[in-house]
């Protein structure tokens, strides 16, 4: 979460643009030391674009939860037609408006 409003470059009258529009997030879970842990597409319709993030309402199979990512806008990009397939549900998305990545590194271990 981020509170300063000047701590990095936030677009707003971009971040408004998404609002409304359909995105397919790729998540990728990493060890602290790179190895694969498990990947995971979620997708829905953005709620809100905001300095606090990006707040997605999910459909498909995880259908009423929200997922709130970070407020990067370098990290959402247009999405080519056609249908994607979700590797781990078989869902079908088509023609979605959005597609955005991230990994994600768990912290190393604690001494």
């Amino acid at each position: 979460m981020v509170d300063e409003e000047d701590d990095f470059p936030f677009d707003e009258a971009l971040a408004a643009t998404y609002v409304g529009k359909t995105i397919l997030v790729a998540l990728t879970y990493l060890t602290h030391d790179g190895q694969l842990i498990r990947r995971q597409q979620i997708h829905g319709r953005i709620e809100s674009a905001t300095r606090q993030g990006i707040l997605i309402v999910l459909d498909g199979s995880d259908a009423g939860e929200k997922w709130n990512m970070p407020p990067s806008l370098d990290a959402i990009r247009r999405a080519g037609p056609g249908v994607y397939r979700l590797e781990e549900t078989g869902e079908e998305i088509e023609n979605p408006d959005l597609l955005s990545s991230w990994t994600i590194s768990k912290a190393p271990p604690t001494n």
